[in-house]
């Protein structure tokens, strides 16, 4: 049976694992060429350097070993009379390795990414989900169309979000 898996914002030292997940996602399962793992793994290292205030990266962990990611992007927004700083973010590359999925890791994973854009105030997240995830996300609260979906952070309540047995409410 797997092990617990803890669902956190990755920090530097986690560059590598990000990149070692995202090169066997685009490259090992999708076929993508391009740049060698090594190669890869630099360039997200110093791409991750470059855009930390606006991109926060997440990982699942298992012990020590890497199974998911996810990134929110920071989207600043017009300010309005009622407020000058606005945020909204828009959640990129989840991905969960093929073994672990639908063993709720990527809920895990939203969770942590959806609990980060409240403590920020973002408004909003949106995401462009592939076909097979719009039901993943509407499971989490998303609505839209299934090339957009969009969840409404300025009225979601901790008791709000999926009400799966066993699983705890969004914010808790």
């Amino acid at each position: 049976m797997p092990g617990d898996v803890e669902c956190r914002q990755a920090t530097e030292r986690d560059l590598p694992a990000l990149a070692a997940l995202r090169f066997r996602w685009r490259h090992g399962e999708r076929g993508e060429e391009g740049m060698d793992e090594a190669e890869f793994a630099a360039a997200l290292a110093g791409w991750g350097a470059e855009h930390a205030a606006s991109h926060t990266p997440f990982v699942a962990m298992d012990g020590d070993e890497a199974v998911g990611t996810a990134w929110l992007a920071l989207v600043e927004r017009v300010p309005s009379p009622a407020q000058h700083t606005r945020l909204g973010g828009v959640v990129q590359s989840v991905y969960v390795v093929p073994e672990r999925r639908n063993q709720g890791v990527g809920e895990q994973l939203m969770r942590a990414v959806i609990s980060t854009a409240r403590d920020r105030s973002l408004e909003w997240l949106i995401v462009h989900p592939s076909r097979r995830a719009v039901p993943f996300y509407r499971r989490l609260g998303f609505t839209g169309t299934t090339n957009m979906l969009r969840l409404d952070l300025r009225n979601l309540r901790a008791a709000d979000g999926p009400r799966r047995k066993g699983r705890m409410p969004l914010g808790s």
